[in-house]
């Protein structure tokens, strides 16, 4: 049955892309800038082919703070299915994950989740309803590149950038006639898994098509007192799909345009606490997301405008509680708009202005009546650009149902006093506007809740040193964020349940430390990547609440969190090692202790003409750790996996 599907996804995926039309744009040559000295830390996880370096799109490339980046390589160099696994591994970026298969969110630089800004093609896929994006529900496979950039960003994407954004973003290769690719994976637990991405076109016009499909049962052993023998998860059941649909047209040398779609749906069941026997609880998860991208690239000028329509519905059904099933449901508009200018003189200038505007319609049982939102902002970008510095100035204007919202301002510089080390600086003010269920829920939702808002600043010096085979990568990075009327639902003193309240202020500070060192020598190569954050993220002010104190750090806050990578190849093999250190947090109920967790991969790696194939094999939590995230949340222990990627690809 599991090969009948596989080769009927497959044939699927051939005859929707052999109809689709598409295509995107030629650049403008003398535009092109390739600036070495951003130092910018790029890994790579499948494969992407070379295409022309187009003018850097100055809101798309914020300067002022670092940046990570993975791009799709021909080599497949990741032990990870999805964006919460590669952030956790790769980052050093806290996942709240609340176990195998359920909901994973970030938490950067001491923030919450509703302060990871998550976009699609510079679309916000944030559900207005919950503030926030389950990571665990983006395969990898979904975007070309994904960026993930710390630091406020308020003023150029909106609310909800104030620990950071991660970008997803698609592009077409027109060079390419021909390729597919494919991946399956089994492993532990009832882990199976298949990805194809079929993409067909010419210097015209080129279509690619991308199918995920997965499912595992996640029935492990855990265990839950010393004295007492293992329990196996129960109800845990997973499944869970992706097709994405992108087309890229070239009308002419100057303007392109490009439709993205993508459909999702995830069928999860939500198994027990440990504390407790039973569950027949499960979730739905379903969205549709239509993108229209249209460009228009001069010589010295830049116009581009979006329009998005983005619906996503949920639904929690428990039986066990006789409650009613919950459902909810979405949908937003989305229009965004901008030009960019760049011209020269002695320096080199650019200016953007751009303007968005979003409409959003929200359905749930527990709403008194049906809220509906008009959110339009006006942001503008300059930035100056010489041999040793970079200065970039942007402000961002909002109004919210005709309300305006607090201006938010960045100053951002980068600086290169010698040809080895870069200073970055930003300050930056940023906001967070309550959600549709904080402000709407019934029970719970506060009406007069305010919206979040701060400063932050900080400061990293990074120097990059390379010598014969040798490269030598390191940067330091110390921040520190303040935030009025933090939003937490919390049970306040006399209250029976849960409601959404303003914490007077939060002060998060830290440092990060990031080192990466890479040796190459004819068919051997190694690299070391380690990173290293401390974090202090506590409430200043006390509330009326018997669980939160003044001073004391927030919940699920790791003041210590390290990650380490080494890989090893050597000719068509592949060793890679990844470990992962998390200090102990603190849980609404419990501390949650400290723990280790160590993923290893060996792949083999073969070439014949245009054909590509890997057989890779992955160990997960190797020493086989028992761990929690999230209290009363079991985690797997040591488990398996096994998968062949196969790549076959013909360009013009």
């Amino acid at each position: 049955m599991k090969l009948f599907l596989t080769i009927l996804f497959s044939l699927l995926l051939l005859n929707l892309s052999c109809s689709t039309f598409l295509l995107v744009a030629q650049t403008d040559k003398q535009n092109e800038v390739i600036d070495a000295t951003q130092f910018h830390f790029t890994d790579t996880l499948l494969h992407i082919p070379t295409i022309e370096i187009t003018a850097k799109k100055i809101r798309k490339h914020p300067i002022g703070s670092p940046s990570q980046t993975w791009e799709f390589a021909k080599r497949s160099a990741n032990n990870v299915n999805n964006i919460a696994q590669l952030l956790q591994a790769e980052s050093g970026v806290y996942i709240k994950n609340y176990g195998s298969g359920t909901v994973a969110t970030s938490a950067i630089r001491g923030g919450s989740a509703g302060h990871t800004l998550v976009l699609w093609n510079d679309l916000p896929l944030q559900s207005p309803m919950l503030g926030l994006l389950d990571l665990s529900l983006l395969p990898i496979i979904t975007a070309e590149t994904i960026t993930l950039q710390k630091g406020g960003s308020t003023a150029l994407w909106g609310s909800g950038a104030i620990g950071g954004t991660i970008a997803l973003n698609n592009q077409a290769n027109f060079t390419n006639r021909f390729s597919i690719s494919k991946q399956t994976t089994i492993g532990s637990f009832g882990q199976w898994q298949q990805q194809v991405k079929l993409g067909l076109g010419n210097s015209k016009i080129q279509s690619v098509s991308k199918f995920f499909y997965q499912q595992a049962t996640n029935d492990f052993y855990y265990p839950i007192a010393p004295n007492l023998p293992k329990q196996q998860q129960t109800n845990a059941r997973l499944k869970q799909y992706h097709f994405l649909q992108d087309v890229y047209w070239q009308i002419n040398k100057k303007q392109q345009l490009a439709f993205h779609f993508w459909r999702q749906f995830s069928d999860r069941e939500i198994p027990p606490l440990i504390t407790q026997t039973k569950s027949i609880a499960y979730q739905k998860d379903a969205a549709n997301r239509f993108l229209i991208d249209w460009q228009h690239q001069q010589k010295r000028q830049l116009l581009q405008a979006k329009l998005g329509y983005f619906e996503e519905d949920l639904g929690y059904y428990d039986e066990l509680t006789l409650l009613k099933p919950a459902l909810s449901y979405f949908k937003t508009w989305t229009a965004d708009a901008g030009a960019q200018w760049n011209w020269q003189k002695k320096m080199r200038h650019q200016f953007y202005l751009g303007t968005t505007y979003a409409f959003t319609k929200a359905i749930a049982p527990n709403y008194a009546h049906t809220p509906k939102q008009h959110k339009i902002a006006l942001l503008s970008t300059y930035q100056i650009n010489t041999k040793k510095i970079k200065v970039q100035a942007s402000v961002r204007q909002e109004m919210l149902n005709g309300k305006s919202v607090p201006l938010v301002p960045i100053l951002a510089m980068n600086f290169l006093p010698i040809k080895q080390l870069r200073l970055q600086a930003k300050i930056s003010r940023n906001y967070r506007l309550p959600t549709l269920n904080d402000l709407h829920w019934q029970p719970g939702g506060n009406p007069n809740l305010l919206a979040e808002t701060g400063w932050s600043e900080e400061l990293t010096a990074a120097t990059y040193l390379s010598k014969k085979q040798q490269q030598f990568k390191l940067s330091i990075t110390a921040f520190n964020r303040n935030i009025n009327n933090w939003i937490m639902w919390s049970r306040l003193e006399g209250d029976s349940f849960w409601s959404a309240n303003n914490i007077t202020k939060v002060w998060s500070r830290g440092l990060e430390n990031r080192l990466v060192y890479t040796y190459q020598r004819k068919q051997f190569k190694t690299k070391i990547n380690i990173g290293y954050d401390f974090i202090r993220s506590t409430n200043q002010v006390a509330i009326n609440s018997p669980s939160i104190d003044a001073g004391e750090q927030l919940y699920y806050t790791p003041i210590h969190q390290a990650y380490a990578s080494a890989s090893v190849d050597w000719r068509s093999w592949q060793l890679i090692y990844q470990h992962t250190f998390t200090s102990a947090t603190k849980g609404i109920n419990d501390r949650i202790a400290n723990c280790q967790i160590a993923n290893t991969r060996l792949q083999y790696q073969t070439n014949w003409k245009q054909f590509n194939g890997a057989l890779f094999f992955n160990i997960n939590n190797l020493f086989n750790t028992n761990y929690m995230v999230v209290e009363r949340r079991a985690m797997p222990g040591i488990n398996y996996q096994i998968g062949l990627n196969l790549l076959f690809e013909k360009t013009n």
